[in-house]
């Protein structure tokens, strides 16, 4: 239906490197390569992979990625790239690997890939400040900001900048999951000063439910996104979002081709494509199949023999 396209466009940024999967470089590559090149890939999103790790990215890559063909070249893969906390010396020698990467792998022959996301602990406000002035504009970073303190003068500092936040969302362990209040006070304050978030972590599953493996409760992609789109739109406060984000069942959200409903709060398909298009960017995950299996489940995508939709 079109409702979930448009909530579900592209959301995944495939991090299969990460707990709790933590799978081989070629595996994640071969489950990247799988799913790109399947009728499942319109719900897919970035590889995410880590700066230390560019030079096996390139050898992966080879023969897996489209290969670069001047003058232009169809289907180059997207990558967001994990770097040490900004500010720090790390997080410099890291930014040159990034355009070493970016120059090698335009290169006629090499395996098409760009990276065009970045993704950081913001270690504060002011290193934050100096490297999004250092960086090219064709690259866009995101800050990871701590929920459990008020993120708001971190958010504050990235208005009207290209650059967003990362919410991380769970975790492994319980104490890595943050309380629905200050995940709804993230959510309401980067919709508030107009800067858009990824999530990460934690959102495997469609809607709130315990992990038994973590040990906590754990939010669901669909509590996520689509909270971020009644945020956007100005629809719910801060409690009624905590509220939203810690739904576990289906029985009061209303998916029609259309628009979706929860409680009398009407979010349109234009209002939830604004809020992924400004808000709601996407969220790593270290499984693309739970995610999809979950809608499948659901009957919100239909599964066809070859694991895609129609």
């Amino acid at each position: 239906m079109q409702s979930i396209h448009g909530l579900m466009s592209s959301v995944i940024d495939y991090a299969g490197l990460y707990p709790p999967a933590q799978l081989e470089p070629a595996v994640v590559v071969r489950h990247f390569t799988e799913v790109i090149s399947s009728p499942r890939a319109w719900m897919l999103g970035r590889l995410v992979w880590p700066a230390d790790k560019l030079d096996t990215l390139s050898e992966l890559a080879q023969g897996n990625a489209p290969r670069v063909e001047p003058p232009s070249t169809e289907g180059a893969w997207a990558i967001t790239c994990v770097l040490s906390p900004a500010g720090t010396p790390e997080c410099l020698r890291e930014l040159d690997a990034v355009h070493a990467f970016n120059d090698r792998q335009s290169s006629e022959g090499e395996a098409a890939m760009r990276i065009d996301s970045l993704e950081m602990r913001a270690g504060s406000v002011s290193a934050v400040e100096r490297l999004v002035t250092a960086l090219p504009d064709d690259v866009f970073p995101y800050f990871e900001v701590a929920l459990e303190n008020d993120p708001r003068g971190m958010i504050a500092a990235l208005v009207g900048e290209e650059a967003g936040v990362k919410f991380r969302t769970g975790g492994t362990t319980p104490q890595a999951h943050p309380a629905a209040g200050d995940l709804a006070r993230g959510m309401l304050a980067a919709a508030a000063a107009g800067v858009p978030f990824k999530a990460t972590a934690g959102l495997h599953r469609a809607l709130c439910h315990f992990n038994q493996g973590a040990g906590a409760k754990q939010f669901g992609f669909l509590n996520v996104f689509l909270g971020a789109a009644m945020a956007q739109a100005r629809r719910i406060d801060i409690d009624g979002l905590a509220a939203f984000l810690t739904v576990e069942s289906m029985d009061d959200i209303e998916f029609s081709e259309r628009a979706v409903a929860w409680q009398g709060i009407r979010v349109s398909r234009e209002e939830i494509l604004d809020a992924r298009s400004r808000l709601a960017h996407s969220f790593g995950s270290c499984s693309f199949d739970e995610p999809w299996d979950d809608l499948v489940a659901m009957e919100l995508v239909r599964a066809v023999p070859s694991g895609g939709a129609a």
